[in-house]
């Protein structure tokens, strides 16, 4: 669907938008904040805009007020073309007057924040609040409890003028329970919570500062919480844990195998995630001194395995050909249904899949990094035991999944660990080796990072061969220095080569790769190179011309650039090309949590994007087998 363009006036701001979006959407795409305390209903009458210029896409395109328009605007306003934002729908290029009263971003804007995208998106969050003081019942108002609570809100504008009952918005009936004490106790001076259009609680005294929603990246290794304040978009604090179904499987297609035993294990396997995601909570309110009561809602992200097991949803045939999820569009779903331990009527809210294993946060990287709006070739590569590419720029996008394996995490190496203290995160190799150490001290263990260093070091000083074969010292006589020489350790045909010995480390054990290592790290970075190569030849992009490539995830955005290029990892492109951008599928999560508008966007980018599959295809297993090599340079 092509998209047209609306100008504001004076500024001359244009933004473009799709047919049949409402001129609100336009405002909030171009940085402006209308007034809509009902929501956009059509209720208040707030948000009035004078239309200079519309013009239908199509003969049957829809400039005609409506009801509530009408009951809202006088007929000289109608006259002079002013409109109710939030009910005039886009049917063509228009020009709009911005009021005086609405001014440039009102409220603060959520910028994206260690990223490689300039987006900004209006803080427009999901929940928000509304505080109430309310009469006290008596002889002469005898109204009921729940409809003296509704009457306050109609007053504030946040009900149906005249209507009663509840028609027209949605409540949770739960709070009838505590409501009557809640109202006396307060002494009728309360805060009513709203997620979207439904009252979710109603609480004691005034707490309308207190809002506060919780942003998750579940990755199939590592899991990450961020607390955010939905009043200013600030976050406020973070912790991680390891994904506990590691146990059942390393990789996501070992966990569909375990599910495949039956009902139980799903249930098992869901718990665990819960388990865990619960325990981020807890720490997450312990470091910053909040009740969990006041988290309303989280938004999450993770790949479609993850996302299944986390709701419950049996992932089984993704795991058959043709890889079908049992859904793809985005998800709101009660958290105490799931027993996440936020408000009792808090929601979850789940980013989309794309498709096959390509999930939400394939989504999150996209949208936090800009991707979907460049007018350039870009590469985003996310790093990890499911790897997700993205290549393409604002009129196509294409995805593919690529099971990398754990190696990258460090899984599978005979000193590998996850990149915490201790673990040697960098390697160069000059005279000797040098190593840094994450915290200083004693290295204890080798990180994904610190591998893809090191190997790539031993390829350059020609301790590795182009095939990955691990040279004996024989070999590399007269071409090495003697201490990088006296590192390779040989026993009949195992070789290793050592980065600590044992007087260096922590626990006294040598810290070594071995040919072993090197082939398990080259299975990794084979698949990612061929998933990266497959997707240039279905969109047609030689190497030469992406102009961008994002590393995402933890270890994406920590590893050595040079080192990824030098192993073939990525593409042979200018470093000045290459960016780390974080965990920008947990930034994806959080602007979804913090502005509407960034998760349309979201689900905008799901429907856009063209999946594809990698399982059978004879050029991905022939790619895969010429990326295992190393590049000759």
């Amino acid at each position: 669907m092509r998209k047209v363009k609306v100008r504001f006036l004076p500024e001359e701001k244009e933004v473009w938008v799709y047919p049949g979006e409402t001129l609100q959407d336009a405002f909030l795409r171009a940085g402006y904040w209308l007034e809509t305390p009902c929501a956009g209903r059509g209720i208040c009458g707030k948000c009035k805009v004078r239309v200079l210029e519309a013009k239908r896409e199509q003969e049957k395109g829809n400039l005609e007020l409506t009801s509530e328009e009408m009951k809202h605007l006088s007929p000289e306003e109608i006259q002079q073309g002013f409109r109710l934002a939030c009910q005039a729908e886009v049917t063509g290029e228009m020009q709009v007057i911005v009021p005086p009263a609405v001014g440039e971003i009102l409220r603060p804007a959520v910028k994206l924040q260690g990223v490689a995208a300039d987006s900004v998106y209006p803080l427009s969050p999901a929940v928000r609040k509304v505080y109430l003081e309310l009469p006290a019942p008596s002889r002469q108002d005898r109204l009921a409890d729940w409809e003296r609570l509704e009457r306050g809100l109609r007053e504030a504008n946040y009900l149906p003028q005249g209507e009663t009952g509840g028609r027209g918005w949605k409540l949770d009936s739960a709070l009838l329970c505590y409501l009557p004490e809640v109202l006396r106790k307060s002494r009728y001076k309360v805060t009513a919570v709203f997620y979207e259009e439904k009252l979710i609680a109603v609480e004691s005294g005034n707490t309308s500062e207190q809002v506060y929603g919780l942003a998750l990246d579940l990755g199939t290794t590592t899991m990450v919480g961020f607390l955010l304040d939905l009043k200013s978009g600030r976050q406020l604090a973070a912790a991680g844990c390891g994904n506990p179904q590691a146990a059942f499987g390393a990789d996501i297609i070992s966990r569909i195998s375990y599910v495949s035993g039956g009902r139980s294990n799903l249930r098992e396997l869901q718990r665990r995630l819960v388990e865990a995601v619960n325990s981020i909570i807890a720490e997450l309110a312990e470091q910053s001194g909040i009740k969990r009561e006041h988290i309303y809602e989280a938004a999450a992200v993770g790949n479609t395995v993850i996302h299944h097991l986390f709701l419950g949803l049996d992932p089984t045939y993704l795991g058959q050909g043709p890889y079908v999820p049992v859904i793809t569009r985005p998800l709101r779903v009660r958290a105490q249904r799931l027993g996440i331990q936020i408000c009792e009527g808090g929601y979850l809210y789940l980013l989309p899949n794309i498709a096959g294993f390509v999930g939400g946060d394939a989504v999150g990287v996209i949208l936090a990094t800009g991707l979907y709006q460049k007018n350039g070739v870009c590469l985003a590569v996310d790093i990890g035991t499911n790897g997700e590419i993205i290549l393409g720029w604002g009129q196509e996008i294409l995805a593919c999944s690529t099971a990398a394996g754990p190696a990258f995490e460090g899984a599978r190496i005979k000193k590998g660990m996850r990149a915490a203290a201790g673990a040697i995160e960098k390697a160069a190799i000059y005279e000797d080796v040098e190593i840094g150490v994450i915290g200083g001290g004693p290295p204890r263990g080798i990180s994904g990072s610190g591998l893809i260093d090191a190997v790539a070091e031993m390829l350059r000083v020609g301790v590795v061969d182009y095939t990955g074969r691990l040279l004996g010292r024989d070999e590399v006589s007269g071409r090495v220095p003697p201490a990088v020489r006296n590192r390779i350790i040989e026993s009949g045909s195992h070789r290793e080569f050592v980065l600590a010995f044992g007087e260096e480390s922590a626990d006294g054990e040598k810290i070594s790769i071995t040919q072993e290592d090197i082939r398990e790290l080259q299975l990794a970075k084979g698949a990612i190179a061929a998933g990266i190569k497959i997707l240039q030849r279905e969109l047609g992009v030689e190497t030469e011309q992406i102009e961008e490539v994002f590393l995402a995830g933890a270890f994406g955005s920590s590893i050595n650039p040079l080192s990824a290029r030098r192993l073939g990892l990525i593409p042979p492109v200018p470093l000045e090309r290459v960016k780390a951008v974080g965990n920008a599928a947990g930034e994806g999560a959080k602007l979804a949590l913090l502005s509407r508008l960034a998760r349309r966007q979201a689900e905008e980018i799901a429907a856009r994007v063209r999946y594809v599959e990698l399982s059978g295809r004879a050029d991905f297993q022939e790619a895969f087998l010429s990326a295992m090599y190393f590049p000759r340079e």
